[in-house]
């Protein structure tokens, strides 16, 4: 049974590591011939090379092979054999001949072209087929002998890669900590290898942050990251680490030891001289993640005094507040939040924070008093609260006090009536007020969504007929929503009862918008609702029955 710090460990980078995707997404350098040796193929190899090429990027792998194995028979002494080698090895994987892929192709390769670049690309696509094949031990060793004669090629970057899922697999920490370590510090960095160096950095910083190693994560990240960008990220990759260790009375020193030396951290970048505005800006960046560190660590007493030394420091502005009053809503002290709100130097922004606060907490009556009272302070944005208490009133299910309002927008708000309107139709819908929602869509611009809206209302009523001249005015009038409407229509009739005509809808989608996720849908519904199997693209016989 694996203790609680192993567990910790394992959790902290389970969903970290690199896939399989990531992978092949690295293969290409190792699997392309470089442009100068390209020059070097006479006009006959380089045509039958590109033939071979075609229908590899084509994905008809039989055809590729033959025409690689053409190429190796007519041009076994080229500069592009071992190339064609390898190609004809990475069709057999295609095929899933993986064993012939290996002693026949990769092996080959290595053993004809000793000192060709394809050579230690096949000691990596050895490896890669052995793990595939679900023989780890031979993968390994593969890779690591492809490690040892080249430590920092391309191909070795992408061994450790695959090493570090097999070491997840077989829960083996340790290795993946040398692994992380390896490319973290050995690899040098370029634009093939510096997304994956990158992420081995992080998921080894992680790890050393949940053991209680923070100066050996920061430095992980430093290896990753400019100084002027470390502070966020060591806070970014910490702040889990150390709000899951001090959630355990087991665990809780390790994570106060890493939030002290995070603290510190932060504290040590402060400038001394803040007179220009940089670094003022970093003074206050480092203060704010420091209080960070203490908010994470659990320690809420100590995040007001830091807060306290920061304004002490730069003196009081809503930036200080607002980050203040956040880390009070987010320690559930509401009240000191807004306390905190109130004292904003721009009053109604303080205000507004005051008022969704309150709507945070689903307390609507206070909210609609503070979002009135902002429409008749703010001269130059009085809509905007207006159209908040509205929202605010749907909230509450005051449906017939949100419509007024809306309403009143619509006059005093002119050029955007179409929205207010909008707004209307959306909340007389919500409360399952078809007419009226209907009514109010008509009189919105919003094509053609205003046209779904209405055609989903006439559904409810059940006034099928309506819905489906609604969703043929939409096919006919906006392509990119026909296969949506087409769709819809075969469900309408469905309700309506007339099944043969739903089908054919159906069936309409299928055959005109094969191509579409609606034609997938249509396809299964087909199949699962009435046992008629129709194909993409086109109708079967049942079909057509």
């Amino acid at each position: 049974m694996l203790n609680f710090k192993s567990s910790l460990l394992i959790k902290s980078t389970l969903g970290l590591f690199l896939t399989f995707s990531a992978v092949t997404a690295f293969a290409a350098p190792l699997d392309q011939l470089p442009l100068d040796r390209w020059a070097k193929l006479r006009e006959a190899e380089r045509y039958q090379l590109q033939v071979a090429e075609k229908y590899y990027r084509e994905q008809n792998w039989k055809v590729a092979l033959s025409e690689y194995e053409k190429f190796m028979s007519l041009h076994e002494k080229s500069e592009g054999a071992p190339y064609a080698q390898l190609k004809w090895s990475q069709c057999q994987v295609q095929l899933r001949k993986l064993n012939t892929a290996v002693k026949d192709g990769f092996q080959s390769v290595m053993d004809y072209w000793p000192d060709s670049q394809e050579a230690i690309a096949s000691s990596y696509f050895i490896g890669r087929a052995y793990k595939d094949m679900g023989e780890p031990k031979k993968a390994k060793q593969a890779y690591q002998n492809l490690i040892g004669k080249h430590k920092t090629h391309l191909a070795a970057v992408m061994a450790r890669m695959d090493l570090l899922d097999i070491a997840r697999i077989e829960g083996d920490q340790a290795r993946r900590i040398t692994l992380w370590r390896d490319l973290t510090y050995d690899i040098k960095r370029d634009n093939d290898s510096q997304a994956v160096c990158a992420d081995a950095s992080r998921q080894l910083a992680v790890h050393y942050f949940y053991t209680g190693s923070f100066d050996e994560g920061q430095k992980a990240l430093a290896t990753t990251y400019t100084p002027e960008q470390l502070p966020y990220h060591v806070i970014y990759y910490a702040r889990g680490p150390v709000q899951e260790l001090t959630a355990s009375a087991e665990t809780k020193p390790t994570g106060e030891k890493v939030a002290d030396a995070g603290v510190a951290f932060m504290k040590s970048l402060i400038p001394a001289d803040v007179s220009t505005a940089a670094a003022k800006t970093r003074a206050r960046e480092c203060w704010f993640y420091a209080a960070d560190f203490e908010a994470a660590a659990r320690r809420s007493e100590k995040v007001p005094q830091v807060y306290e030394q920061i304004i002490k420091t730069f003196g009081v502005d809503d930036e200080i507040l607002g980050r203040l009053a956040a880390f009070y809503k987010a320690d559930n002290r509401r009240e000191e939040a807004r306390k905190v709100y109130q004292k904003f130097q721009n009053a109604i922004e303080g205000q507004s924070q005051v008022a969704y606060s309150y709507r945070e907490e689903q307390k609507w009556d206070p909210a609609i008093v503070i979002y009135r009272n902002l429409a008749a302070q703010d001269q130059k944005l009085p809509h905007r609260w207006k159209g908040e208490m509205a929202q605010t009133m749907r909230y509450a299910q005051k449906c017939d006090d949100a419509v007024t309002a809306y309403r009143q927008l619509m006059v005093e708000d002119s050029e955007k009536a179409s929205q207010w309107a909008w707004e209307i139709g959306c909340t007389y819908r919500d409360f399952s007020r078809w007419q009226e929602a209907i009514k109010a869509f008509r009189e919105t611009e919003n094509f053609p969504e205003a046209y779904k809206q209405m055609a989903a209302c006439h559904r409810q009523l059940k006034e099928f007929k309506e819905a489906i001249s609604l969703y043929y005015q939409v096919i006919g009038s906006d392509p990119p929503s026909a296969p949506w409407a087409l769709l819809q229509v075969g469900y309408t009739q469905e309700q309506a009862g007339e099944k043969e005509k739903a089908i054919r809808a159906f069936q309409q989608v299928c055959s005109k918008h094969s191509k579409t996720g609606q034609a997938s849908e249509a396809h299964a519904y087909l199949q699962d609702k009435f046992k008629i199997n129709a194909t993409l693209g086109g109708d079967t016989a049942d079909a057509e029955k």
